[in-house]
């Protein structure tokens, strides 16, 4: 099974990193406008599903459905994709765990478990990882910005 994986240290608290993955519906936030055209969250417990559509200049033609499996505060978060999965492979689990890096930095290992498909396990890796650095990019703008968790540094 291939693994893509991302791991960065953000300079941002442990605790802030946390409320954004961990709140399901605040990876809304973490897109650039325009990136979702449609996007709904039942909750952050386990269980909840999320739902996102993309622009189609980004590939994905699709409703994806992702559900929470596992919140573990403050170090573990899990999800899948369960549903329509458009993407090119199968089978997708992710896990996201977090640790302190001293006072006000965290280091996150974004991990994606999935079965290859049409598109080979190195690109697939190499577009995971963009989305999970898109995401800790946005992350660690916000927190430079002074934003709250959830807050859109777009």
């Amino acid at each position: 099974m291939p693994l893509a994986k991302l791991e960065r240290t953000l300079n941002a608290p442990l605790s802030y990193c946390w409320q954004w993955l961990a709140d399901f519906a605040a990876l809304e936030g973490l897109h650039p406008r325009g990136n979702l055209t449609e996007f709904s969250c039942e909750g952050s417990y386990p269980g909840a599903r999320r739902f996102a559509r993309f622009k189609p200049e980004l590939g994905v033609t699709e409703q994806i459905v992702e559900r929470l499996d596992v919140v573990n505060e403050p170090n573990v978060i899990a999800y899948s994709i369960v549903e329509n999965d458009p993407l090119p492979m199968s089978d997708y689990v992710a896990v996201v765990t977090f640790t302190a890096a001293g006072t006000d930095r965290t280091t996150i290992v974004w991990e994606g478990h999935y079965t290859e498909g049409e598109l080979p396990a190195v690109e697939m890796d190499q577009m995971l990882c963009d989305f999970y650095g898109l995401f800790l990019d946005g992350i660690e703008k916000a927190h430079a910005m002074g934003r709250q968790p959830g807050e859109s540094p777009y």
